[in-house]
Protein backbone atom coordinates (compact mmCIF):
# COMPACT_ATOMS: atom_id res chain seq x y z
CA UNK A 1 0.00 0.00 0.00
CA UNK A 2 2.79 2.43 0.92
CA UNK A 3 4.65 1.62 -2.30
CA UNK A 4 1.47 2.29 -4.30
CA UNK A 5 1.04 5.65 -2.59
CA UNK A 6 4.67 6.59 -3.27
CA UNK A 7 4.24 5.70 -6.94
CA UNK A 8 1.06 7.78 -7.10
CA UNK A 9 2.82 10.78 -5.54
CA UNK A 10 5.60 10.52 -8.13
CA UNK A 11 3.07 10.42 -10.96
CA UNK A 12 1.18 13.44 -9.58
CA UNK A 13 4.43 15.39 -9.25
CA UNK A 14 5.50 14.63 -12.81
CA UNK A 15 2.05 15.54 -14.15
CA UNK A 16 2.06 18.83 -12.24
CA UNK A 17 5.32 19.78 -13.92
CA UNK A 18 3.89 18.96 -17.34
CA UNK A 19 0.66 20.86 -16.76
CA UNK A 20 2.38 24.12 -15.74
CA UNK A 21 4.32 24.19 -19.03
CA UNK A 22 1.73 26.46 -20.74
CA UNK A 23 2.64 29.15 -18.22
CA UNK A 24 6.05 29.25 -19.88
CA UNK A 25 5.18 28.66 -23.57
CA UNK A 26 2.38 29.54 -25.97
CA UNK A 27 -0.33 26.86 -25.97
CA UNK A 28 -3.92 26.13 -27.03
CA UNK A 29 -5.96 25.12 -23.98
CA UNK A 30 -8.85 22.65 -24.25
CA UNK A 31 -11.54 21.05 -22.07
CA UNK A 32 -13.71 17.99 -22.76
CA UNK A 33 -16.91 16.65 -21.19
CA UNK A 34 -18.04 13.10 -22.02
CA UNK A 35 -20.08 10.04 -21.19
CA UNK A 36 -20.23 6.51 -22.57
CA UNK A 37 -20.14 2.78 -21.89
CA UNK A 38 -17.57 0.48 -20.26
CA UNK A 39 -17.03 -3.20 -21.03
CA UNK A 40 -14.80 -5.00 -18.51
CA UNK A 41 -13.23 -8.43 -19.11
CA UNK A 42 -14.01 -11.33 -16.79
CA UNK A 43 -11.58 -11.44 -13.89
CA UNK A 44 -10.35 -13.54 -10.94
CA UNK A 45 -10.71 -12.56 -7.28
CA UNK A 46 -7.93 -13.68 -4.94
CA UNK A 47 -8.48 -13.63 -1.17
CA UNK A 48 -5.28 -14.02 0.84
CA UNK A 49 -5.45 -14.55 4.62
CA UNK A 50 -2.73 -14.01 7.20
CA UNK A 51 -3.74 -17.46 8.52
CA UNK A 52 -1.92 -18.94 5.52
CA UNK A 53 -4.75 -19.69 3.09
CA UNK A 54 -5.38 -18.32 -0.40
CA UNK A 55 -8.75 -18.54 -2.13
CA UNK A 56 -8.97 -17.91 -5.87
CA UNK A 57 -12.44 -17.34 -7.32
CA UNK A 58 -12.16 -17.82 -11.06
CA UNK A 59 -13.69 -16.10 -14.08
CA UNK A 60 -16.05 -13.63 -12.43
CA UNK A 61 -18.39 -12.01 -14.94
CA UNK A 62 -18.21 -8.19 -14.75
CA UNK A 63 -21.30 -6.34 -15.96
CA UNK A 64 -21.21 -3.57 -18.56
CA UNK A 65 -21.35 -0.11 -17.00
CA UNK A 66 -21.68 3.58 -17.81
CA UNK A 67 -18.94 6.15 -17.45
CA UNK A 68 -18.72 9.94 -17.30
CA UNK A 69 -15.89 12.40 -16.90
CA UNK A 70 -14.00 15.47 -17.95
CA UNK A 71 -10.56 16.26 -19.32
CA UNK A 72 -8.49 19.43 -19.58
CA UNK A 73 -5.09 20.18 -21.04
CA UNK A 74 -3.25 21.96 -23.80
CA UNK A 75 -1.70 21.63 -27.24
CA UNK A 76 1.64 23.35 -27.92
CA UNK A 77 1.43 26.14 -30.49
CA UNK A 78 4.92 25.54 -31.86
CA UNK A 79 4.29 21.77 -32.14
CA UNK A 80 0.52 21.73 -32.51
CA UNK A 81 0.45 17.93 -32.91
CA UNK A 82 1.78 17.47 -29.34
CA UNK A 83 -0.20 17.98 -26.15
CA UNK A 84 -0.81 16.94 -22.55
CA UNK A 85 -3.93 16.40 -20.45
CA UNK A 86 -5.48 15.58 -17.10
CA UNK A 87 -8.53 13.27 -17.16
CA UNK A 88 -11.02 12.64 -14.32
CA UNK A 89 -13.60 9.85 -14.80
CA UNK A 90 -15.91 7.45 -12.96
CA UNK A 91 -17.30 3.97 -13.70
CA UNK A 92 -18.34 0.74 -11.95
CA UNK A 93 -16.48 -2.59 -11.94
CA UNK A 94 -19.57 -4.57 -11.01
CA UNK A 95 -19.45 -8.36 -10.59
CA UNK A 96 -22.95 -9.04 -9.20
CA UNK A 97 -23.99 -12.08 -7.16
CA UNK A 98 -23.03 -15.23 -9.07
CA UNK A 99 -21.75 -18.78 -8.66
CA UNK A 100 -18.10 -19.36 -9.50
CA UNK A 101 -15.39 -21.97 -9.05
CA UNK A 102 -13.31 -21.44 -5.92
CA UNK A 103 -9.92 -22.99 -5.16
CA UNK A 104 -8.62 -22.75 -1.59
CA UNK A 105 -4.98 -23.62 -0.98
CA UNK A 106 -3.02 -23.91 2.25
CA UNK A 107 0.30 -25.40 3.25
CA UNK A 108 -1.27 -28.86 3.51
CA UNK A 109 -4.20 -29.07 1.10
CA UNK A 110 -6.09 -27.77 -1.95
CA UNK A 111 -9.89 -27.71 -2.07
CA UNK A 112 -11.98 -26.85 -5.15
CA UNK A 113 -15.70 -26.07 -4.86
CA UNK A 114 -18.45 -23.77 -6.10
CA UNK A 115 -19.16 -20.59 -4.15
CA UNK A 116 -21.45 -17.58 -4.37
CA UNK A 117 -19.74 -14.21 -4.61
CA UNK A 118 -20.70 -10.56 -5.12
CA UNK A 119 -17.81 -8.16 -5.77
CA UNK A 120 -18.75 -4.72 -7.07
CA UNK A 121 -16.49 -1.68 -6.88
CA UNK A 122 -17.07 1.97 -7.79
CA UNK A 123 -13.97 3.31 -9.58
CA UNK A 124 -12.70 6.90 -9.64
CA UNK A 125 -9.89 7.37 -12.15
CA UNK A 126 -7.40 10.21 -12.62
CA UNK A 127 -5.53 9.85 -15.90
CA UNK A 128 -2.36 11.72 -16.81
CA UNK A 129 -2.02 12.01 -20.58
CA UNK A 130 1.73 12.57 -20.57
CA UNK A 131 1.73 11.81 -24.30
CA UNK A 132 -1.09 13.20 -26.44
CA UNK A 133 -0.77 13.33 -30.24
CA UNK A 134 -3.09 14.65 -32.94
CA UNK A 135 -3.12 15.01 -36.72
CA UNK A 136 -4.35 18.55 -37.60
CA UNK A 137 -6.34 17.82 -40.77
CA UNK A 138 -8.44 20.19 -42.92
CA UNK A 139 -6.49 23.28 -41.94
CA UNK A 140 -7.86 26.66 -42.94
CA UNK A 141 -7.78 30.28 -41.82
CA UNK A 142 -10.80 29.59 -39.61
CA UNK A 143 -9.31 26.33 -38.27
CA UNK A 144 -5.51 26.86 -38.16
CA UNK A 145 -4.98 23.66 -36.13
CA UNK A 146 -7.27 21.58 -38.33
CA UNK A 147 -11.01 21.05 -38.30
CA UNK A 148 -10.67 17.24 -38.22
CA UNK A 149 -8.29 15.92 -35.56
CA UNK A 150 -7.58 12.21 -35.08
CA UNK A 151 -5.75 11.78 -31.76
CA UNK A 152 -3.92 9.28 -29.56
CA UNK A 153 -3.18 9.49 -25.83
CA UNK A 154 -1.38 7.40 -23.24
CA UNK A 155 -0.12 7.66 -19.71
CA UNK A 156 -0.33 6.44 -16.13
CA UNK A 157 -3.54 6.72 -14.12
CA UNK A 158 -4.52 6.59 -10.47
CA UNK A 159 -7.55 4.44 -9.60
CA UNK A 160 -9.44 4.79 -6.32
CA UNK A 161 -11.77 1.91 -5.33
CA UNK A 162 -13.76 1.30 -2.17
CA UNK A 163 -16.17 -1.35 -0.85
CA UNK A 164 -17.69 -2.96 2.21
CA UNK A 165 -17.46 -6.68 2.86
CA UNK A 166 -20.13 -9.05 4.28
CA UNK A 167 -18.09 -12.28 4.11
CA UNK A 168 -16.06 -11.31 7.21
CA UNK A 169 -16.66 -10.86 10.93
CA UNK A 170 -17.29 -8.29 12.26
CA UNK A 171 -19.47 -7.05 9.41
CA UNK A 172 -19.88 -3.41 8.38
CA UNK A 173 -16.20 -2.92 7.49
CA UNK A 174 -15.10 -0.58 4.69
CA UNK A 175 -11.78 -0.14 2.91
CA UNK A 176 -10.37 2.14 0.20
CA UNK A 177 -7.52 1.43 -2.20
CA UNK A 178 -5.43 3.83 -4.28
CA UNK A 179 -3.63 2.03 -7.12
CA UNK A 180 -1.39 3.03 -10.00
CA UNK A 181 -2.53 1.77 -13.38
CA UNK A 182 -2.52 2.75 -17.04
CA UNK A 183 -4.80 4.39 -19.62
CA UNK A 184 -4.42 4.57 -23.41
CA UNK A 185 -6.78 5.44 -26.22
CA UNK A 186 -7.51 7.09 -29.52
CA UNK A 187 -10.33 8.99 -31.13
CA UNK A 188 -11.51 11.69 -33.49
CA UNK A 189 -12.51 15.33 -32.92
CA UNK A 190 -14.53 17.42 -35.40
CA UNK A 191 -14.80 21.16 -34.75
CA UNK A 192 -18.22 22.72 -35.31
CA UNK A 193 -16.87 26.23 -34.67
CA UNK A 194 -13.44 27.62 -33.80
CA UNK A 195 -14.10 26.82 -30.11
CA UNK A 196 -16.63 23.97 -29.96
CA UNK A 197 -16.37 20.45 -31.34
CA UNK A 198 -17.64 16.89 -31.02
CA UNK A 199 -15.41 13.90 -30.30
CA UNK A 200 -15.60 10.14 -29.89
CA UNK A 201 -12.93 7.93 -28.34
CA UNK A 202 -11.97 4.38 -27.46
CA UNK A 203 -9.79 3.88 -24.40
CA UNK A 204 -8.34 0.95 -22.47
CA UNK A 205 -7.67 0.99 -18.73
CA UNK A 206 -5.87 -1.49 -16.48
CA UNK A 207 -5.40 -1.52 -12.71
CA UNK A 208 -5.33 -3.85 -9.70
CA UNK A 209 -7.40 -3.22 -6.57
CA UNK A 210 -6.39 -4.53 -3.13
CA UNK A 211 -8.85 -4.14 -0.25
CA UNK A 212 -8.21 -5.55 3.23
CA UNK A 213 -10.57 -6.51 6.07
CA UNK A 214 -10.31 -8.08 9.50
CA UNK A 215 -11.93 -11.53 9.78
CA UNK A 216 -12.30 -13.24 13.14
CA UNK A 217 -14.41 -16.19 11.90
CA UNK A 218 -11.56 -18.74 12.23
CA UNK A 219 -9.36 -16.65 14.50
CA UNK A 220 -7.96 -13.11 14.24
CA UNK A 221 -6.78 -12.53 10.66
CA UNK A 222 -6.50 -9.97 7.89
CA UNK A 223 -7.90 -10.88 4.46
CA UNK A 224 -6.84 -9.04 1.30
CA UNK A 225 -9.16 -9.06 -1.73
CA UNK A 226 -7.14 -8.58 -4.92
CA UNK A 227 -8.66 -8.11 -8.38
CA UNK A 228 -7.26 -6.85 -11.70
CA UNK A 229 -9.58 -5.06 -14.11
CA UNK A 230 -9.07 -4.65 -17.88
CA UNK A 231 -11.77 -2.33 -19.24
CA UNK A 232 -12.74 -1.04 -22.68
CA UNK A 233 -14.41 2.40 -22.75
CA UNK A 234 -16.41 3.86 -25.65
CA UNK A 235 -17.11 7.54 -25.01
CA UNK A 236 -18.37 10.65 -26.82
CA UNK A 237 -18.76 14.27 -25.84
CA UNK A 238 -18.11 17.96 -26.35
CA UNK A 239 -14.68 19.54 -26.78
CA UNK A 240 -14.00 23.22 -26.05
CA UNK A 241 -10.89 25.05 -27.36
CA UNK A 242 -9.38 28.20 -25.90
CA UNK A 243 -6.76 29.50 -28.38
Amino acid sequence: MRQDLRNCVRVVGFAALALVTPLQVSAEMYADLYTGAVFTNNTDLTVTSTLGTTETINNLKVNDSWTAGGRAGYWLDSLDWLGFGLDLFFFHAKAPSQSATSTITSSSSTLTSTTSVDWSLPVLGVGFDVLRLRAPLLRSEQFPHGRLQPFLSAGPAIFVTWAGQVRVQPQGQQDTNVALGAKAGGGLTFLLTEKVGLFTEYRFTHFTSKLSYQNNTSGPATETYKTSFDSHHIIAGLSFSFP
